[in-house]
């Protein structure tokens, strides 16, 4: 009777685990910085972070990406880097990350877009011409700041916590890229490794729809000084690396949570404002979702 009885428990216990829906990987996602091997448009949107995104994994591997045609979003993404968290056992624990791009280290200049003059100021400075000028303005910053995002690290994976630069495979096998696509959207990929950071090297049936939770985390570039805020400023922190990227690692928190369909609307930010304000805001976007097999 009492062994009858432990078995019983224990089959109420497995039946407990919630299983979560997951998007099977057919072939393997080609980790180049474009959207050509992902669903158009993309399946989840966050309004907040102005970001589409999507996961899918296959039996060695979970793939992750994440678009934005927000220009603000985008020099933000670039300029103060993007930090994505993986949680293996579903919750929202920020231990195992990827920071890409790492934090561009650069004059305080360089950092802040062009301050209004008095004589743009007001509605004279979301004039037509004026929006148009400003944002030719940011598409030079943006692909200005493309170009030095050269370098990602780790931080919780079980072998390769260190900075590595791009174009070389860390010993996790762990790959990421970002780029501007023919439409202006910014693309960020990434192919992570099950053995790199999961319970066993390969999923199995056993595995499916067991929850793995995703985050997403901006950090908000700082407000030039005179410039009153037009909305939640945010308080992340982010991913800041150590001096030489010989000591810890920082692990910030941001602000916003959000879920949705859709990707094209990230484009569509602050019509009526300043086109700047989304990039002073930090975000954080939870996907909870389920590992597939097939």
């Amino acid at each position: 009777m009492a062994i009858a009885t432990v078995v019983s428990c224990g089959s109420a216990k497995h039946s407990k685990i919630k299983r979560l829906p997951g998007t099977w990987q057919a072939s393997a996602v080609i980790i180049d910085g474009s959207d050509k091997d992902w669903p158009s448009p993309y399946p989840e949107y966050d309004d907040k972070a102005l970001i589409g995104y999507a996961v899918s994994n296959d039996k060695n591997n979970l793939y992750i990406t994440m678009e934005t045609g927000d220009l603000a979003t985008q020099l933000k993404i670039l300029r103060e880097g993007l930090t994505v968290w993986i949680d293996r056992k579903g919750e929202k624990e920020e231990v195992t990350a990827i920071n890409y791009p790492i934090p561009m280290s650069h004059e305080k200049e360089a950092r802040q877009p062009r301050q209004r003059s008095q004589q743009d100021g007001g509605q004279q400075g979301f004039s037509a011409d004026r929006q148009q000028q400003r944002r030719m303005e940011l598409e030079d910053k943006v692909r200005a700041a493309l170009m030095n995002a050269k370098e990602y690290s780790l931080q919780g994976f079980k072998y390769c916590n260190l900075q590595f630069p791009i174009t070389e495979t860390d010993s996790c096998g762990v790959e990421v890229r970002i780029d501007i696509d023919s439409t202006n959207e910014l693309i960020w990929e990434a192919k992570v490794p099950f053995k790199s950071f999961y319970f066993k090297p390969e999923v199995t049936r056993a595995d499916k729809g067991k929850p793995i939770t995703i985050c997403f985390e901006t950090t908000a570039m700082e407000r030039p000084a005179g410039q009153s805020g037009g909305g939640n400023n945010g308080s992340g922190s982010g991913f800041r690396p150590s001096v030489g990227f010989g000591g810890g690692m920082g692990m910030g928190m941001g602000m916003g949570m959000g879920m949705g369909g859709g990707t094209m609307r990230s484009a569509r930010s602050n019509q009526n404002n300043d086109i700047m304000e989304p990039a002073y805001r930090s975000t954080k976007t939870y996907k909870k979702f389920g590992v597939a097999f097939q």
